[in-house]
């Protein structure tokens, strides 16, 4: 997550900074013609164009992939749990938004920018056993013991 919010954040950056200087190079591009009257491109100007472009290109495929993670880290799924869960189904491990962040980011907000885990910024839990909502826990037991 925090690896697809840097990229993000770097290229809506690169965007919007390279935004005037792409519009600079059109309005000179205009007003200066060549002695034969052709207006000439350089190298330069190609790789800020394709910057550019190249940039508006990943901000939109991204913006999908970060809206389909934050949904999956805010209702508790992995990626495999959401494709095989069944419609309208909330997940036995989704714990509230807050919590289920918190078990991603770690409890301490003033460290979720931190590219890094010190002490205080770990993500809560050991990795293996994960806190349960109880009463969908309850739910699925009942079932269980209905179809057994």
């Amino acid at each position: 997550m925090q690896l697809l919010l840097y990229v993000y954040a770097t290229l809506v950056a690169v965007v919007v900074l390279t935004l005037p200087e792409l519009s600079g190079r059109l309005m000179r591009l205009g007003h200066s013609p060549d002695l034969l009257g052709f207006n000439l491109l350089t190298l330069c100007d190609f790789v800020v164009f394709f910057a550019f472009c190249f940039s508006i290109l990943l901000v939109a495929t991204l913006t999908n992939f970060i809206k389909f993670h934050l949904k999956l880290v805010l209702e508790n799924y992995t990626t495999i749990e959401n494709l095989e869960r069944e419609e309208g189904a909330k997940s036995k491990f989704d714990i509230g938004r807050r919590r289920n962040w918190e078990q991603v980011f770690g409890s301490n907000a003033w460290w979720w920018w931190l590219p890094l885990h010190t002490q205080a910024s770990r993500p809560i839990g050991d990795g293996v056993r994960w806190r349960v909502h109880y009463t969908r826990v309850i739910d699925e037991d009942e079932e269980a013991g209905a179809e057994g």
